[in-house]
Formats: structure tokens, sequence, C-alpha cells
């Protein structure tokens, strides 16, 4: 009796595994066909043939375009509010003793959600600044907005408390939240392009760490003297 459990463990793990596989295969092959022909024009049948399986087999695991794209970009969203949930928790407790530390776990908070999937991150910013947003179904575009607001709201919270305690500037804090993430992303996207789409450009730590920099210098209250450790893998 043991031993007959013990296998059906075993194959319900293997089962576990090969779906968590297929899954994998699927929203992989969705990420080369988006940067390939571009969500518009990419179908499931693309997507099918690129795993090669039967499009009955992709809607097994999700039930649309939208939906698939969904589940792609969702982690990245999810990261990025993990990590700047742990900031917001280290601020409200005094972790902090100068903005120059902040802004640097900022800006490596947002480079971990980069390196974490790099071409999810990158479709998640275009879905977001090209309007492809408004592609999706209802649903899942309600959902992808809420996400983003959250994420700019934990920002936004971010930087008015570091006010509150003296570590940063006073500024407006919506452009101010809009300026930090537009930089990050912003110097992804360039590096991108100058490395043709690779992904392995070798001056985005260096080009990173320099925006770093002056937005410390402009904005720490100790900006000015203190000099952060560069931006790691």
């Amino acid at each position: 009796m043991g031993k007959a459990a013990d296998h059906r463990e075993v194959i319900q793990e293997r089962k576990r595994q090969e779906r968590e596989q297929r899954v994998q295969d699927i929203l992989d092959a969705a990420k080369r066909l988006f940067f390939l022909k571009g969500y518009l024009k990419m179908t499931m049948d693309d997507i099918a043939l690129e795993v090669r399986v039967s499009k009955p087999t992709i809607y097994q695991y999700f039930q649309s375009k939208d939906e698939l794209f969904f589940s792609l970009m969702i982690p990245s969203s999810e990261k990025t509010e993990k990590e700047l949930g742990e900031i917001e928790r280290n601020l409200l407790t005094g972790h902090y003793t100068s903005g120059s530390t902040l802004l640097h776990e900022v800006f490596q908070a947002l480079y971990n959600v980069y390196l974490a999937d790099p071409d999810a991150f990158r479709i998640l910013q275009l879905f977001q600044q090209s309007g492809m947003v408004w592609a999706l179904n209802e649903d899942v575009r309600r959902d992808l907005v809420a996400k983003a607001h959250s994420t700019f709201s934990l920002g936004r919270r971010i930087l008015k408390e570091a006010m509150e305690q003296g570590l940063i500037h006073r500024r407006d804090i919506y452009p101010l939240n809009d300026v930090v993430w537009a930089l990050f992303v912003g110097i992804v996207q360039l590096e991108d392009t100058k490395s043709k789409g690779k992904g392995d450009n070798i001056f985005l730590q260096t080009t990173m760490a320099m925006a770093e920099r002056l937005l410390i210098e402009a904005m720490a209250t100790d900006g000015a003297r203190s000099a952060r450790p560069p931006l790691t893998k």
C-alpha cells in the first residue's frame, strides 16, 4: 500500500513538472514571437507552431492570447511591488539614515526586477507606454492597469515618507515619481536599442549608475557627500 502511494506521488510530481515546463515553453515562445512579429500580428496558431503543439493544447493552459500575455507580464509587476514594498517597510522602521542609500536601493530594486526576466520587463513596459494595453480585453486590461496604479502609488508613498524623514529634498511627489521610473525604464530601452535587442549591452550598468548618481546629487540631502556602490547582478 505504501509503495503504491509513493508511486502515485511520483507520477503526480512528474505531471506537475511537465505542466510547469509546458507553460514555460509557451511563455518563452510568446516572448520570441512578440519581438519578431508584434502582439497584434502574432496568433495562438503561431505560438502553437513555435512550441510544436496543437492549438487546443495551448488553450488547456491559457484561455486567450490576452490571458497568456497577462500571465507573462504579471510576475514582473508583482516582483516590483515586492521589492519596493520591502523598501517601504524598512523606511517606516527607520532603517535608512541617508537619502543616497535609499535611492540606491530603489534603483537596485528596479534593476533586480529587470534581471529576473528582462524580456517580460520589456514587454510590460511596451504595453504600458505604447497604448497596447488598450488592445487587451477589458478584464485583463483592468487587472494590468490596477497593478500599475498600485506600483506607482507605492513609489509615491516611499518618496513622501523619505521627505518627511528629511532624507530627500521636498519636491512635487507625482512628477518626481515619474522621473525616477522614466530614468530607469528609459535607460533600459536606450541600451536595448543600442544592443539591437540582444540585451547584452555592456553600458547598461554604467549608464544606470550615472543616472542614479545624478538623481542622488539632485535629491538626497546627503547626495553631494555620499557615493554608493554600483548596481549588482
